[in-house]
């Protein structure tokens, strides 16, 4: 597995299970340490209004599933400790592969669309 791999997940309304009628699109783009201990992430979006949180969720395209990672806006990392849910005392290996098997997904929550308002499969390229 290459550090260099781009892992990028390309957010919309349209994402959302149900859809969400939203102007707001974004991007998280993520790239795992030399150590393989950390998932440094920077996460973007525009004509987004009153972010609550965002989340890496697990599940496919078009299910909905718990969130296992919690992100802020701009730059961050998630490490084994910030790990919840079904990977609540597990390592970011046991992201990383949830995300390669096309598992994993970024939702991103607002005031109005609590549910989430923009998200998108987490693809590795």
């Amino acid at each position: 597995y290459a550090q260099q791999q781009s892992i990028i997940a390309k957010l919309t309304g349209k994402n959302e299970v149900p859809p969400v009628n939203t102007q707001a699109t974004g991007t998280a783009q993520f790239q795992l340490s030399s150590d393989g201990k950390e998932l440094n992430y920077d996460l973007s979006a525009i004509n987004l209004n009153g972010f609550m949180m965002a989340h890496i969720h697990q599940g496919k395209a078009g299910e909905n599933g718990q969130p296992v990672a919690p992100l802020q806006m701009g730059k961050g990392k998630v490490t084994s400790s910030d790990l919840q849910g079904s990977l609540a005392g597990k390592q970011i290996s046991d992201l990383v592969d949830i995300i390669k098997n096309g598992q994993a997904y970024v939702n991103v929550h607002t005031d109005q669309n609590q549910n989430g308002e923009i998200r998108g499969q987490i693809d590795v390229d």
